[in-house]
């Protein structure tokens, strides 16, 4: 398994993420990932939280704690910390979050919420996928550090739960869908051999076990507007 470097900086946890091109099927998850993403975006500017180093594909500005992160990005990138923005009220369309809330303690995790609401116009968006493990995942992962096939688990805050993540979103954004991501196959994601990307189309077909939750919140434009879940326009 590629290497991560990582730290604790003001209580949170930042990385320098492991090489995802080194691992073929988790790369090809990773884009699939950015294509859903992408279908829900709204227009406009959109703003991208803790990206790692791959900033979404459209996304126009991201803040990274990271610092050698938001090097080389090929896009504005601001040294930041996603609890405290540094951005005027209402200034983007939408705002994104792949894969970090687990990284950052528990009681900071609505500020999060708060300040995307914040820096959102009244429309904007909210997508986020996290990683919400079900019983499969848990054990997997365990496996996989007493086999030694995973370096040191910096997950030190513990991963949300798939109603942990619903609410944190519901506390500030109306629900416009959300949807539960995983596959058995996800243990293949590891393998750096480049035949582990065959293995993508079964893994779309075998979406049935909890690893990552997907969730797109829509800012109220007015009090008391209320969108059906599952509404993607």
């Amino acid at each position: 398994m590629s290497h991560v470097d990582w730290a604790v900086q003001d209580g949170a946890v930042v990385e320098q993420p492991r090489d995802v091109q080194r691992h073929p099927l988790l790369a090809a998850i990773y884009e699939k990932h950015d294509e859903l993403i992408a279908d829900y975006l709204p227009g406009g500017e959109t703003l991208e939280l803790a990206f790692g180093q791959h900033i979404h594909p459209q996304a126009d500005v991201g803040t990274e704690a990271w610092r050698s992160n938001a090097v080389g990005v090929g896009r504005p990138a601001v040294l930041g910390d996603a609890r405290s923005l540094p951005f005027d009220d209402g200034v983007f369309d939408a705002v994104i979050g792949r894969r970090f809330l687990h990284h950052v303690p528990e009681q900071d995790r609505a500020d999060i919420l708060r300040e995307a609401h914040r820096v959102l116009k009244p429309d904007g968006r909210v997508i986020f996928v996290e990683g919400t493990p079900g019983l499969y995942r848990r054990l997997t992962k365990r496996a996989a550090f007493r086999l030694g096939l995973l370096e040191d688990d910096n997950d030190r805050y513990g991963h949300l739960s798939e109603s942990t993540v619903t609410d944190l979103v519901r506390t500030q954004f109306d629900l416009v869908t959300k949807r539960t991501l995983g596959s058995p196959l996800m243990l293949a994601s590891i393998a750096e051999s480049p035949l582990a990307a065959s293995l993508f189309p079964l893994y779309e077909r075998t979406q049935c076990v909890k690893w990552w939750t997907f969730i797109v919140g829509r800012k109220p434009a007015t009090p008391g507007s209320d969108p059906p879940l599952g509404s993607g326009d």
